[in-house]
């Protein structure tokens, strides 16, 4: 097989020149474009996928599995959300907020719930949320 170059010449009858280089420089250009489109578009499609599903077989693992009642039983109880407000404030804060670590303790007040200090007048900060 070999390789010709094409020469064609302009009105003055000067030599034209497109070196094969810049052909396939060029079509090489075109390839790489279409293909990185066409991996954008596999990668942002949705569609009706199903998830993917992870097994565990656990007779293949030596280290021994603690059931769900287990786990629960070993888990302290957090069914009592404290949250705090301030005695000069409007808002009150859950312990993990940062509103709640700002407050000094001489004007802290602590509520067993949510409800209590809403029933007290203070209402949830816009920075603060439930975990």
């Amino acid at each position: 097989m070999s390789l010709t170059e094409e020469i064609s010449f302009d009105k003055e009858g000067r030599t034209e020149n497109n070196p094969l280089w810049k052909r396939l420089y060029l079509s090489l250009v075109i390839i790489l474009i279409a293909s990185l489109s066409f991996g954008i578009g596999r990668l942002t499609s949705t569609g009706n996928q199903n998830p993917i599903k992870i097994e565990y077989d656990e007779s293949l693992s030596s280290v021994p599995t603690q059931t769900a009642s287990a786990i629960t039983a070993t888990k302290p109880s957090t069914s009592v959300a404290t949250v705090v407000a301030s005695k000069s404030g409007s808002k009150y804060h859950f312990l993990h907020c940062p509103g709640a670590k700002q407050i000094k303790e001489a004007n802290k007040l602590t509520f067993p719930n949510p409800a209590a200090a809403e029933a007290a007048g203070y209402s949830l900060a816009a920075n603060c949320m439930a975990r």
